[in-house]
Formats: structure tokens, C-alpha cells, sequence
């Protein structure tokens, strides 16, 4: 009987423990949990991780010096050839500067190129078909430089297939989606030409400079392009992009915060394109791709959605595939 009794409260002793467990497992959360963030907003704050994410992404440029004495200089940096005449630069203030140059250069030809460095080939909404964009930024003791009046500069860079008669757009803020290139119609300082290796750039801007033309969309049918991705990929943690598979042109797919997804501009129907999605979110990064062929015809609604859902990728893997785009 003795042997019973203790058996007994053995029994309920180890029940009331397991008991206690089960309510511990249920009711104490996983601190290490992370909760989806499915909130879009109009206005981006500076701690968004698509932010963050788009800045780990950027190519990084070239920097080095050359000593500029306002006489005529012609110098290679990686793989930009730049012709300065003679007082060719100038400072903010009028100034003529001398001495050590610090100079910044990058070449953006590939089509995941602009898509690192979140530039997409496009005009206010039109498509640009590109021969490549360059960055040149030149400072003279911490002093922004510009090229000086009456004068402009020579660029080059090498391209398999030069196209002559592209314009020249210089890049610029889109109210609307926060980047965008305009055509300088300044072509007396601002040209763009071919070479028996690439493209030969006359221009009198420094920063951003890319050689395109617009696609002729005169009797093409077009149509919206809507990405549709799970409630956690907002316009807080991730960006999308098309990249048009037989031509040099990559479009942004923009944020609709009303309808949660992102909504291309207007493109050419019966082209086939690759849509790209980025996304970061709670330190950890997602990638996904999905072949398309624009389909639709009636201009002015979306006329075809995609569905998708990215997967969990490393940092490098998304670089190397961009690099490789």
C-alpha cells in the first residue's frame, strides 16, 4: 500500500510538471521571433531597409587625384578616358582651381548594373534603350568642379555595339519616384558619338551621364505590368525591377502604397523581360526572379499581374547575378 502511494504522487508530481511546460511553451514568446512587416508607406523613412539594402548594393566608383595646373590634361581612370581642356574646370564661386584633383569615376553599361545602383534606363515614364552611363565627380580642395563655360569635356569608353545618334540625358530627381534622366537638349555642348571601339561623349556636365534613345513605341500596343508578392514584401523592404531580355532597358516597377504592389510604367507588349525583386528584411535578404512576355493591348489599366514569391539569398548572390546581368 505504502509502494502505491508514493507511485501515485510520483505520477501527479511529474503530470502538474509537464503541465507547467505546456504552458510555459504556449503562453512565453520567442524573443528571437521576428514579426512580418506588412505596412507600405507614402513616404519612405530613412531607416527603411530597402534603403539600406540599395545602398549595400551600389557599384562602388574609382577614386584617385591628378595634379590639374588649368592646362590641358587627358587621363584614363578604370575604364573611362577623360579629355579636360584647358581651363576646362571651375569652382562654385567662379575660382579657378589648381593643384591635387580628388576624381571619382563609374561605368554603368550592364543591364544589372542599373539595377544595383537603382538607376533604371528610363525617361519621366519612357523607356531608354542605353549605350551606357558614366559617373565623374571632380573636387579641388573639398570645392565641387564644374566645367567652366564655353567649354566641355570629352569621355570615352568602350562598347561592343556603339549606336550611333543616341542623345545625351543627365540624371535628375523624380518627384513622383525619386529618379529619373532628361534629355539635354544643350547639343552644341552635349553630344553623342561612336569610335571603332565604343562611344566618344562631349559634355559640359559633371555627375551622371548617360548615352540612349528613346523606344519608338509609335504603333506598338502597350501595357502595365502589376507584381503581386506576399503581405511582408512592402515598399519599406523591397524594390523591383524588369529588365527587358533582348534589349538594353531595365524598368522600375514603382510602389502602389493603395493597392500593395509595384506597377511598371508603360511597356511595348510581345517583349520578352525578366522581372527582378531585392528585398531585406530583419537582417536577412530575399531574391527572386520570373521570365515574363508582356501581354495586353489596352493602355491606361493593368493589363498583366505577376505572382510570385521571392526565396532567402546572401548578399553576394544577389550581386553576383546583377553582375552577371
Amino acid at each position: 500500500m505504502r509502494i502505491f502511494t508514493i507511485i501515485f504522487v510520483l505520477a501527479t508530481t511529474l503530470v502538474g510538471l509537464s503541465s507547467c511546460q505546456k504552458n510555459i511553451d504556449t503562453f512565453t514568446p520567442d524573443p528571437t521571433q521576428s514579426t512580418l512587416d506588412t505596412v507600405w508607406q507614402n513616404n519612405l523613412p530613412a531607416s527603411a531597409s530597402i534603403t539600406s539594402l540599395k545602398n549595400e548594393l551600389r557599384i562602388a566608383a574609382t577614386t584617385d587625384s591628378f595634379f590639374y595646373s588649368n592646362t590641358g590634361i587627358v587621363f584614363s581612370s578604370g575604364n573611362i578616358s577623360l579629355s579636360i581642356p584647358a581651363n576646362g574646370l571651375a569652382k562654385n564661386n567662379g575660382l579657378v582651381p589648381s593643384g591635387i584633383v580628388n576624381r571619382e569615376t563609374l561605368l554603368t553599361h550592364k543591364k544589372g548594373d542599373f539595377i544595383a545602383m537603382d538607376m533604371p534606363t528610363t525617361s519621366q515614364g519612357r523607356l531608354l534603350i542605353t549605350g551606357g552611363a558614366f559617373f565623374i565627380g571632380l573636387k579641388n580642395n573639398g570645392d565641387e568642379l564644374l566645367v567652366s563655360q564655353g567649354n566641355k569635356l570629352t569621355v570615352k569608353f568602350n562598347s561592343n555595339l556603339p549606336v550611333p545618334g543616341n542623345k545625351i540625358f543627365n540624371a535628375s530627381i523624380d518627384s513622383a519616384n525619386g529618379f529619373t534622366w532628361l534629355q539635354n537638349n544643350d547639343t552644341v555642348y552635349n553630344r553623342s558619338g561612336i569610335t571603332n571601339t565604343g562611344y566618344e561623349i562631349q559634355t559640359n556636365k559633371l555627375k551622371y551621364v548617360q548615352t540612349a534613345y528613346y523606344f519608338d513605341t509609335t504603333g506598338i500596343a502597350q501595357t502595365f505590368v502589376s507584381l503581386k508578392l506576399p503581405s511582408n514584401y512592402t515598399n519599406t523592404n523591397t524594390a523591383a525591377y524588369i529588365s527587358f531580355n533582348n534589349m538594353e532597358c531595365v524598368a522600375a516597377l514603382n510602389a502602389n502604397v493603395n493597392t500593395r504592389t509595384f506597377v511598371s510604367t508603360a511597356l511595348p507588349v510581345n517583349k520578352v523581360a525578366t522581372i527582378v525583386v531585392i528585398s531585406k528584411q530583419a537582417g536577412d535578404y530575399y531574391f527572386g526572379t520570373q521570365q515574363i512576355t508582356t501581354t495586353g493591348s489596352t493602355l491606361g489599366s493593368i493589363n498583366q499581374t505577376v505572382l510570385f514569391s521571392p526565396t532567402k539569398k546572401s548578399l553576394q548572390f544577389i550581386k553576383t547575378y546583377l553582375s552577371n546581368l
